[in-house]
């Protein structure tokens, strides 16, 4: 039978030897049969609860500000698919996505001259204007740079449940690594009352908060920043939705189709969604940092996992059924063909058209037609 709920991890038994075996059995099996666990008692590591009550109060404070503010960092002005995007203005699963948003990232100059063109997805940030949400850029900076310490630790730890040296996956990673994250409101039912889809003629009953899809980059780590329930739900491999519990202070951690791609498939990126609040229930702000690897990576994936580890694997594959919801056409990194960011990039052009029509309507035709087949 597949999984019938998320793992919860305790990162201290990490570092104890008496504990740190049945911590990295615990870690093999959600990567391997579910692709999501919840990390508790990971402070130490990573943000500490001021830093997670400091990106809240942000949070809140930035999707408070006048549209006309939020409008000034929109999405539309970067290259780079950085910055705000408004209300219902995403397409996941060829459905509206009904939340806003702003993307950030570990800031980084723009690609050079003759650079790929995938090199795009890195670059420099669109701040909100400082005179309206002053301590946003230190509190945002300060947060991705906590979580990236974290992530780093994390990732050698899952080389290590997986039978890999812990520094498997460091040729994956280039000096300072973009990590990118969001910053996501999902308004209630009653918010949404008399919207209008910016992206197709849909409308607010679908209740997709984010449609059914899985992630592209390595490891994702989700802070439920808001006491909302039922809202994070992961399809488990009999086409079952199974909702995340939301615990205070922890992190809701799923491995991505560039994880999945370069285990040969052992980590499995699963799919997932986010239903709306329903009525009465507050706008769910929620926090996903995006722990991504050099966009030039094509190298084969990653050699001598042990024979145990591959047969759970098979194991798992032979048990599949009825998994696999129409998440709509989605680029997967094929290492062996391409660099990763051939697909991140597309990925990107797909999700946010409006901002691919300004910046490479030629590709966003190529994706078109793909996607139309």
């Amino acid at each position: 039978m597949s999984f019938q709920q998320i793992e919860i991890l305790d990162l201290e038994k990490a570092f104890d030897p008496q504990t740190k075996p049945d911590f990295l059995a615990k870690l093999r099996h959600s990567l391997i049969n579910v692709g999501f666990l919840i990390l508790v008692n990971h402070e130490k590591y990573g943000p500490s609860r001021q830093d997670f009550g400091d990106i809240k109060e942000q949070s809140i404070q930035f999707f408070k500000l006048p549209d006309e503010v939020k409008r000034e960092c929109e999405m539309i002005h970067s290259p780079h698919f950085l910055g705000y995007t408004r209300l219902a203005n995403e397409i996941t699963a060829s459905h509206t996505d009904w939340r806003e948003q702003i993307d950030l990232a570990t800031e980084l100059p723009p690609p050079k001259e003759g650079e790929p063109i995938y090199k795009n997805i890195e670059g420099p940030n669109l701040w909100p204007d400082e005179r309206y949400i002053p301590n946003f850029r230190k509190v945002v900076t300060n947060y991705i740079e906590k979580m990236t310490q974290l992530s780093t630790l994390f990732r050698r730890l899952v080389c290590e449940a997986i039978g890999l040296p812990e520094t498997a996956l460091d040729g994956y990673f280039k000096e300072n690594q973009q990590c990118k994250m969001k910053l996501i409101a999902y308004p209630d039912s009653n918010a949404l009352q008399g919207v209008k889809s910016q992206a197709l003629d849909d409308d607010p009953e679908t209740r997709q908060g984010v449609g059914p899809h899985r992630d592209s980059d390595l490891l994702t780590y989700i802070y439920q920043a808001t006491p909302h329930k039922n809202s994070l739900q992961v399809q488990n491999f009999q086409g079952k939705w199974i909702t995340v519990d939301n615990i205070p202070n922890s992190l809701v951690v799923n491995a991505g189709q560039t994880l999945e791609a370069i285990t040969n498939g052992v980590c499995k990126a699963t799919i997932h969604r986010v239903c709306s609040p329903q009525a009465g229930l507050g706008t769910r702000i929620s926090i996903p940092f995006f722990q991504t690897i050099d966009l030039d990576s094509r190298k084969s994936a990653v050699e001598n996992i042990p024979e145990e580890v591959l047969k759970l694997k098979e194991e798992r594959d032979k048990a599949i059924e009825g998994w696999g919801v129409d998440v709509g056409f989605q680029f997967t990194p094929d290492i062996s063909q391409h660099a990763v960011g051939h697909a991140v990039f597309r990925n990107r052009i797909k999700s946010h058209q409006d901002v691919a029509a300004k910046w490479y309507p030629s590709i966003l035709q190529e994706v078109r037609q793909l996607y139309s087949k």
